[in-house]
């Protein structure tokens, strides 16, 4: 059995993972969401994935902009293609970071961090995510 990622200050991220959720969170807070999301690595090109957020854990009725946002550690100098595809789930909360850290994709080997949100249009909803699922969208099949 794999252990999980561990983020740690010594180690940089291995990028980056900003999505976006379609229709907005405030009509339905605990219903599915679909989502789109671009993962920057360090080192390779920009992965494109879909999503859906299985659950979140705190209340999202007055949020209008939904920003997630996640640091990104990985056992990989390069990262793969589809190297973030899987199921993830919270471990608890990131000390520093205010929100939940989440593990998952393949074998458990990524770790997310929700990223401080930095800007005037609402708030980074990653840090109440407690599940979610990605599915790599193939290069030239983008929508």
């Amino acid at each position: 059995m794999s252990t999980p990622a561990l983020a740690q200050s010594s180690e940089p991220p291995t990028g980056r993972l900003s999505c976006t959720v379609s229709g907005g969170l405030a009509p339905v807070v605990t219903a599915q969401k679909p989502m789109e999301c671009r993962f920057r690595p360090r080192r390779g090109p920009l992965q494109h994935y879909t999503g859906i957020v299985r659950s979140f854990g705190l209340d999202l009725a007055s949020v209008r902009s939904a920003a997630l946002a996640w640091r990104v550690y990985g056992p990989y100098a390069r990262a793969p293609l589809g190297a973030l595809a899987g199921q993830y789930k919270a471990t608890g909360a990131t000390p520093g970071a205010g929100g939940n850290t989440l593990v998952g994709g393949d074998n458990n080997a990524v770790t997310l961090q929700p990223l401080p949100f930095q800007g005037n249009r609402g708030i980074n909803v990653a840090v109440g995510v407690t599940s979610f699922e990605l599915t790599l969208v193939a290069p030239g099949r983008r929508r």
